[in-house]
């Protein structure tokens, strides 16, 4: 009964309306946010104490902090679907901007969520708030905005989100122990793993990508060399995590591995998609293991992404089970 109340009830199609400008944030973009800053937090903490697991303290600095990194990455969002219109358009993924939200409202949102990112933010530091900084610089303005726009570069794209991530992970760090060199080496199977993603992730946009003439990784490369650098990129991960003794990528990483050399042999857009989402699916459950309010927070997530886009749109999304 309650399924089929959420399900089916009219009073929804009202209520979603109201979620057009969280969701111009693009929450679904948020799970590698959250793994990522989690990943850095987990490998510093094992720094201190090795095998601790299920850290339910609740600590507010750490969720405003989760807070800040959250607005500032939906502020670089914001700023790549204003200016991936036109391939968004293509690709049937502009659901929001021009028909929902005018451009104009987005940017006066960008503005507002980049002075509230900070706000929440100067209570943990200045190192954080620089660093937060950065990200909105590499991953807003250098990847998107001319006269740079390196995500037109498949290799500066992918040397960009390698930035990305690394300024999370560094951040959750962060909140755990000082920054040291230790972080850059132990971070490093995570951000393989991560760019692994973020590469795959530009394949179903191929088409409209292609004819705006953008050059991804996948449309430079083709997309079983793409798949084929994916997966020794998450293969190294598995190494270097078994070396550095790190029980969460290195589990993580060897059972995402499947899935990659799977897609070597089918590439079919449902198999890249299924790799994807459980690539992100297989980190966050180990991480959730050692800190369960993530659990609560990608759990939320990822069913009110389901709630919006089946009754603002119709469609089945978030969803592992892709179809054929």
């Amino acid at each position: 009964m309650i399924k089929r109340f959420f399900k089916f009830h009219p009073i929804h199609k009202k209520i979603v309306p109201y979620f057009d400008h969280l969701f111009l944030l693009r929450p679904s973009l948020f799970f590698p946010v959250w793994i990522m800053i989690s990943s850095g937090m987990i490998s510093s903490s094992m720094q201190i104490d090795r095998y601790r697991i299920w850290i339910n303290e609740f600590d507010l600095n750490t969720f405003l902090v989760f807070l800040g990194i959250t607005l500032i990455s939906g502020a670089t969002f914001i700023i790549n679907q204003i200016h991936d219109i036109e391939s968004d358009d293509i690709n049937k993924k502009l659901f929001l901007l021009k028909d929902k939200v005018s451009i104009d409202f987005a940017l006066k949102l960008n503005k507002i969520l980049l002075v509230a990112a900070f706000i929440f933010l100067i209570p943990s530091g200045l190192l954080n708030i620089i660093l937060a900084g950065t990200l909105y610089g590499i991953w807003g303005v250098l990847y998107n905005l001319k006269p740079f726009e390196y995500k037109q570069n498949p290799l500066m794209g992918l040397l960009i989100n390698f930035a990305a991530g690394l300024i999370l992970f560094t951040i959750g760090w962060n909140l755990n122990g000082a920054v040291s060199i230790d972080a850059l080496y132990l971070s490093l199977p995570y951000l393989l793993c991560f760019s692994a993603v973020s590469i795959l992730t530009a394949i179903p946009d191929v088409k409209g990508d292609s004819k705006i003439q953008k050059k991804t990784f996948p449309i430079k490369f083709g997309e079983r060399p793409t798949i084929f650098f994916a997966m020794i990129a998450v293969l190294i991960a598995f190494v270097m995590g078994v070396a550095n003794n790190d029980p969460v990528i290195s589990t993580a990483s060897l059972v995402s591995l499947p899935f990659y050399i799977f897609n070597l042999f089918s590439l079919k857009l449902n198999n890249v998609l299924r790799t994807i989402r459980f690539s992100i699916f297989n980190l966050a459950f180990f991480l959730m293991s050692v800190f369960p309010f993530l659990f609560l927070a990608l759990g939320i997530n990822f069913y009110l992404i389901k709630y919006y886009y089946w009754h603002r749109f119709d469609i089945h999304y978030i969803s592992f089970l892709i179809d054929e």
